[in-house]
């Protein structure tokens, strides 16, 4: 009788236990796109604000995307790249872009996109004269780069000095660097450096591409916890716009090479 009281009391248990555990699983299978937090940085022309309004080829392709999905914009915070970047690879329910996708990065994060590419190259003043035909004759210069940026990451790849290496949050503030000679060159994507010389309404013409560093495609990076079904759904809607894509980077002025 006793051994029969037990069991029912273990079964009670066990069946309790069934009907708690369920909605914990259903729960970290059901995030949605609006429990995701957003970062991204300020580098124009992908995601920038301008007269208090965030935009750029990323921000409108990934408003097109919840729009296609029937989901209300989302916030978007804007934070340093190092810390965008931080908190998405340490936190849960967190994406950032825009991010290029590299072999190192591979399986830290999940994907969507691709958003863009970029041909991240060495750019100069004309009065400079360089002509370089070996990537040892670069590293006697100094550069600027964003930091932690893939024009960085893929300098240090290559063996470029570090001393010889200036990091800074934003790309303006590294272009104004160069402008004034407190460095050589600046390491800044194709579409990146026309934008700047929009913005900052100088002649692009009087500065000239010096070295290609690499061409790489750009994301939106998830934190690696993100559930498989909520990645499948929203790339799966990011391939059904293509048409709105291309027009956004149109819209941007993107150089076809770029697309």
């Amino acid at each position: 009788m006793l051994l029969t009281k037990v069991k029912v009391k273990m079964k009670r248990i066990f069946l309790l236990l069934l009907l708690i555990v369920p909605p914990l699983v259903a729960s970290s299978n059901s995030l949605d796109i609006d429990d995701i937090t957003y970062y991204t940085e300020n580098y124009p022309p992908a995601n920038y604000i301008e007269n208090g309004e965030l935009k750029g080829i990323s921000i409108d392709t990934i408003k097109a995307v919840w729009k296609h999905l029937n989901k209300p914009e989302q916030d978007i915070l804007i934070v340093p790249w190092a810390r965008g970047y931080r908190f998405t690879l340490e936190k849960a329910n967190s994406a950032l872009f825009t991010m290029s996708r590299t072999p190192a990065r591979e399986h830290l994060f999940k994907w969507i996109g691709p958003l863009f590419n970029s041909t991240h190259v060495l750019i100069a003043k004309k009065s400079k004269n360089y002509d370089f035909t070996t990537l040892g004759q670069v590293f006697y210069h100094s550069v600027v780069a964003i930091e932690g940026d893939i024009s960085e990451i893929s300098l240090l790849q290559v063996g470029f000095p570090a001393y010889n290496m200036a990091k800074v949050a934003e790309a303006k503030q590294g272009f104004l660097m160069m402008q004034s000679d407190r460095v050589d060159m600046i390491a800044l994507s194709i579409h990146g450096f026309y934008h700047i010389a929009k913005e900052l309404n100088f002649d692009p013409n009087e500065y000239e591409q010096v070295w290609k560093i690499n061409k790489i495609g750009n994301y939106i990076a998830f934190n690696k916890k993100t559930p498989e079904s909520l990645i499948k759904t929203f790339q799966q809607a990011f391939d059904e716009i293509e048409p709105e894509r291309i027009k956004i980077k149109q819209r941007y002025e993107l150089p076809i090479e770029e697309y």
